[in-house]
């Protein structure tokens, strides 16, 4: 067996799918593989350019997790205390491929307890996956937030800030998603995706699997079954119900962005998440411009090509500036009104 660089290439891109983990996974699992694997994580932070809330000088942080898959062995630590934040280490390195690798290293060290509260982190550009202490798994989208414990009731509560993707393991104990819009989402074994940041001014949610019970503190309720989308107006306290087809929802697991008649501004918020990039959209006039666009290898400008061509609008990207820090800004979009020929 050798290694696959396009799994990699995946990962450091944030593209990947739960394949392309477990195969990075692997590498670092096979003795023949983890001196190639490793070498990659070598490669790719001394390519890596710091954003500008990263410190200056990380080579120590570096060595640590270089030096922890270098003498990575089997589970041994007999910790009790289970909190597990990839903010730790994905917004010092923002990198993906050390984030895999520490995401698999943690996971293994660290055991599970029923009781305790969990905290899964992924910053701007990254995705993770994840498994919560009852056996429920899921993927966590950029700039995502997902705590997990279990109440006084014995209920499983899970709060959410940004986009998630959860496969609830079906048992007597409720499992609730409580969002910053203050919607629960209560289920028992399900499959469903969640789109609740609080910079959002509605939230998102979109059944694939068994059922799910939608209710908050001001009398709403209603319930979902498969193939059913709602969208929450918390400013109107109003849902909004229709059948559609979940994979457009769900393309992110995968590293894909399907957008189908999205609202252009709706959009251009997508892509922002998706390329990990600032977009400013000086526009005029497009309240009522749709964009229908499948992504998934194409690059940030390929993919402003495509906008261009669908949308009446000019894309100008402005590159990443040093800091007087040593860091770099984040890539910038800026979204124009298209001058006429």
């Amino acid at each position: 067996m050798a290694i696959n660089r396009r799994h990699i290439d995946k990962v450091y891109g944030q593209k990947f799918s739960l394949l392309d983990q477990k195969m990075l996974e692997k590498y670092f699992e096979d003795n023949d593989l983890n001196e190639e694997a490793k070498q990659v994580v070598k490669a790719q932070w001394e390519q890596f350019h710091p954003e500008k809330d990263t410190p200056q000088n990380l080579d120590h942080v570096f060595h640590k997790l270089y030096y922890a898959i270098s003498n990575y062995s089997g589970p041994s630590s007999k910790s009790i205390k289970l909190n597990f934040r990839i903010v730790q280490i994905a917004a010092i390195l923002v990198v993906g491929i050390l984030i895999a690798a520490s995401l698999y290293l943690t996971r293994r060290h660290v055991p599970t307890v029923e009781n305790q509260q969990v905290e899964f982190i992924s910053t701007s550009g990254f995705r993770n996956h994840f498994k919560l202490p009852d056996g429920t798994s899921g993927w966590l989208g950029a700039d995502s937030e997902v705590k997990y414990h279990l109440d006084q009731k014995n209920q499983r509560i899970v709060s959410l800030n940004g986009l998630a993707f959860f496969d609830v393991v079906h048992n007597n104990s409720p499992f609730i998603v409580k969002t910053p819009k203050n919607l629960n989402i209560e289920v028992k074994g399900t499959r469903f995706n969640v789109s609740a940041y609080s910079s959002d001014p509605s939230c998102e949610v979109v059944l694939e699997k068994g059922s799910v019970w939608l209710s908050n503190n001001r009398g709403l309720k209603e319930e979902m079954t498969p193939n059913d989308r709602v969208v929450f107006h918390p400013e109107m306290n109003k849902l909004e119900k229709s059948k559609v087809n979940t994979y457009d929802f769900l393309a992110w697991i995968d590293g894909k962005l399907v957008m189908k008649d999205v609202p252009l501004k709706e959009a251009c918020l997508k892509l922002s998440r998706f390329y990990n990039v600032e977009i400013e959209v000086n526009a005029t006039g497009i309240e009522r411009e749709k964009v229908r666009l499948v992504l998934e290898d194409e690059s940030l400008d390929d993919a402003l090509k495509l906008l261009s061509v669908i949308a009446p609008v000019s894309c100008r990207i402005q590159e990443r500036k040093a800091q007087n820090n040593d860091s770099y800004s984040k890539r910038k979009v800026f979204i124009t009104n298209k001058q006429p020929m």
